[in-house]
């Protein structure tokens, strides 16, 4: 049931060419002339290889599934909990993406509250904010059955990485985008994810500086 929101027609998709992935489908607004496209800088810094099977959390559209199914990997899962952006990730997907339209939480819920964004839903999420214009009820998955196959894992989820125990025994990279969270330590939870992450023998790639928005993004290789 949706609370709060109308959904409607407004945002469509559209066929996208793009250096990272070769083309895609991906929302456009009335009032932008490109959709939004993430350059994945962390995401290519980690080289996966024919045994890695990827878990891509917080799928939206599929760029990185996409970029990771032109890879040597050999299967990609991708998660991602709104219904609308999913329409548009099953669109994307290639035959080595297998697609969930699940929300990855740290518990074990049967079902969440995900809070929607005005705009393209770039930042849906099940951690609320004074931004958010509604809410939709989504089935879940917990964090460690969503990733026991993986061997990388991409989480991208707007704040709710901080309630996952994201060292998991099979994973051998991680790629990991930190969200600020209003009123509360957001900052002091990701030093001491990127702590835990190091201290289990992890190599940083790409480190996280928290000087920008654009600056929030790790990856970490064994």
């Amino acid at each position: 049931m949706i609370r709060g929101i109308s959904i409607n027609d407004k945002f469509k998709p559209i066929f996208v060419k793009s250096k990272t992935t070769g083309g895609h489908y991906a929302f456009k607004t009335e009032k932008a002339l490109k959709p939004f496209q993430n350059n994945m800088r962390e995401c290519k810094s980690i080289k996966l290889i024919e045994s890695d099977i990827i878990a891509d959390i917080g799928a939206y559209v599929g760029e990185y599934s996409i970029l990771a199914s032109k890879s040597k990997a050999k299967k990609i899962l991708s998660y991602e909990p709104t219904p609308q952006t999913f329409k548009i990730l099953k669109q994307n997907a290639t035959p080595k993406m297998h697609i969930f339209n699940l929300a990855v939480v740290g518990d074990n819920r049967q079902y969440v509250d995900l809070f929607i964004s005005k705009g393209i839903g770039v930042t849906n999420s099940i951690e609320k904010s004074k931004n958010k214009q509604g809410q939709i009820r989504v089935k879940t998955i917990r964090y460690e059955e969503a990733v026991k196959d993986a061997t990388v894992v991409k989480i991208d989820v707007e704040g709710a990485e901080y309630s996952y125990n994201i060292l998991q025994p099979q994973l051998r990279a991680i790629i990991l985008e930190f969200h600020p969270i209003m009123q509360k330590p957001w900052r002091i939870w990701a030093e001491n994810i990127i702590n835990k992450i190091e201290s289990a023998g992890f190599k940083s790639i790409i480190k996280p500086t928290f000087e920008s928005g654009w600056n929030l993004t790790g990856s970490w290789e064994k």
